[in-house]
């Protein structure tokens, strides 16, 4: 019997839901696309029901529920911080406590999500280790026989980060480094110090350090260092998480919240915290400069590290700390790791794939099925789904033909002119990939004040993405191991800096993402098509949304055109503009 799996991240941030069959990745997809709540949390009902429909597969065809949290890790030395830390610690058991058991019940929530009764389910139900999920995400999606696996997040039952060797069918922990000593928390503590307190704002502060010096140095040396044995090494003077009794919380709409992390001492160092609707000042961009090179050295030392101890300079990672572009920019072209393979969902969804590939290969040993060589594994709506949205959203429209509708986009684009683009499979992971993206010519003056300002509402600091055909990475970005995730910065030629003004940040630094015609054939021909025609080979890439979950269905792209400055919008074979008197692009700040 052929063996389906589904792959669950639940009751925690992000939650997802990943189909697996021998084939591969099926289908994956997480709650927020559909519930439009960020980072929700709590079952992913939706999501499980999602995949199953992508894949036409049923609730008897599942041979295997898998969920990506394990109570039985890291057993003592959870007992041995309660009896160290009993005001905290038994609270917090108390809370983990009541996650594991809405865990253990996964097989009747997948079965009350399918419409089953409880105990109907004949699968096999297994707990995967957090960290182990993230390592065989990342490492049975790659290329690799054998590789160097390393993840780093905030934390995951109990652990912060974990070393494996890879080979194969199997996956050997090596090491782990344990709570309350994180590389995760340290980023999101002097996050929140800064005034970005939100769940999930540590990519806006990364964003923030380019416009910042390294002032703060020798102070963030006393807060966080990378030691060989005990692995990330926090000064816990300057932080509070281990003393409090509550952590991440899930509140009843599913959102997400997190207390805060920093201690008073850090006071000391800085002085009195940012408010969050204090103006940012010359000390919250030195102090983000500051707090992300010191990750970075603590990263890469990490890194290094495991890379020595195992003798395999390929690596594969996940975990939230490796959505940090910067970061493993630097670990591609200072020559820390000879070749690298970053997993799209880096972040706790990827988890769910994570344990569901870890079952069908490591427990079931299913033979590999290649490299994982796109992430186009979410919804995809028929024309007639498209056809029936652009008809009733009452606004002028054209049906184009594959090569009508490129010719379309590229004058619109070089016009300068902004266009939202949702095609075929939306994206997996919090990067938008070209299936459900916002597109504009970087060479257009003020187009990044613009798009943030008009379109995307958001802070003017923040950069924008750049995409290019694969084969011409080089020639603008000093850099050639192929990013096909977004997850990698790189520096932009001097020669092209002006050129390409709109998506090279502060620091004279892209976020690249680089495309195939084979993982995504009509992206690679528009972005051919705009760069034979304004010999610009680059576009501006963003995610399609404004101030919410990327957009999941027709109606919720139309309502995105309608309400925001885009000029026009590639909505499967339709095309729509807006009158020039509604037009923006051109009205830079």
């Amino acid at each position: 019997m052929s063996r389906l799996v589904l792959g669950i991240n639940s009751a925690h941030a992000d939650s997802s839901a990943v189909l697996v069959s021998e084939r591969g990745i099926e289908a994956a997809i997480a709650e927020e696309r559909i519930n439009r709540k960020k980072h929700a949390a709590g079952f992913p009902t939706l999501a499980v029901r999602e995949v199953l429909r992508i894949a036409g597969a049923s609730a008897r065809d599942l041979t295997d529920v898998a969920v990506a949290r394990d109570p039985r890790a890291n057993l003592g030395a959870k007992l041995l911080f309660v009896a160290r830390h009993p005001r905290s610690g038994i609270p917090k058991a108390l809370a983990r406590m009541r996650v594991h058991k809405e865990v253990a019940s996964s097989v009747d929530l997948v079965a009350e999500a399918l419409d089953q009764a409880p105990g109907s389910l004949r699968v096999g139900f297994h707990q995967v280790e957090h960290h182990l999920a993230h390592v065989a995400s990342a490492f049975y999606g790659s290329s690799f026989e054998r590789a160097t696996g390393i993840t780093a997040d905030g934390a995951g039952d109990f652990a912060t980060h974990l070393h494996a060797r890879c080979e194969g069918l199997d996956i050997e922990v090596r090491g782990r480094a344990l709570w309350p000593h994180s590389l995760g928390v340290y980023y999101t503590a002097l996050c929140q110090f800064i005034g970005f307190d939100r769940f999930g704002e540590e990519y806006k502060v990364m964003g923030l350090s380019a416009y910042g010096v390294n002032r703060y140095a020798r102070e963030l040396r006393k807060v966080v260092r990378y030691d060989p044995v005990g692995g990330i090494r926090l000064d816990l003077d300057y932080f509070r998480h281990h003393e409090l009794a509550t952590g991440l919380e899930v509140h009843d709409e599913g959102e997400v919240s997190i207390p805060p992390l920093w201690g008073p001492k850090l006071t000391e160092l800085f002085g009195p915290a940012r408010a969050r609707t204090e103006p940012i000042g010359d000390r919250e961009r030195d102090l983000a400069a500051s707090m992300q090179t010191r990750f970075e050295e603590c990263y890469l030392e990490l890194v290094d590290d495991c890379v020595r101890r195992d003798g395999c300079r390929d690596v594969v990672m996940a975990g939230g700390c490796v959505l940090n572009s910067v970061a493993n920019g630097r670990l591609i072209t200072e020559r820390v790791v000879d070749s690298a393979s970053f997993h799209p969902a880096a972040s706790d969804d990827g988890t769910a794939a994570g344990a569901a590939l870890y079952v069908m290969h490591h427990e079931h040993r299913v033979p590999r099925t290649g490299a994982l060589a796109h992430a186009f594994l979410g919804t995809e709506w028929d024309e007639a789904s498209i056809g029936r949205a652009v008809g009733a959203s009452g606004m002028p429209h054209l049906r184009l033909e594959r090569d009508a509708l490129l010719d379309r986009a590229v004058g619109a684009l070089a016009a300068g002119r902004i266009i939202g683009w949702f095609q075929g499979r939306e994206e997996w992971g919090p990067r938008a990939l070209g299936n459900r993206s916002i597109l504009c010519n970087p060479s257009t003056p003020g187009m990044k004040a613009t798009l943030n300002a008009r379109i995307k509402n958001r802070e003017p600091f923040r950069p924008f993405a750049p995409v290019v055909q694969r084969e011409r990475l080089g020639e603008c970005f000093r850099g050639e191991h192929e990013v096909p995730f977004m997850i990698v910065v790189y520096k932009v030629r001097p020669e092209w800096k002006e050129r390409l003004a709109a998506v090279t940040h502060e620091d004279g630094t892209g976020r690249v993402q680089t495309v195939t015609r084979a993982e995504n054939a009509l992206y690679y021909d528009l972005i051919g098509r705009f760069g034979e025609r304004t010999g610009v080979p680059v576009l501006l890439n963003t995610s399609f949304n404004e101030n919410e979950p990327i957009v999941h269905t027709p109606e919720q792209a139309l309502d995105c055109f309608r309400r925001t400055r885009m000029d026009a919008l590639g909505i499967g074979p339709y095309w729509l503009e807006k009158p020039e008197s509604e037009r923006s692009a051109e009205r830079v700040l």
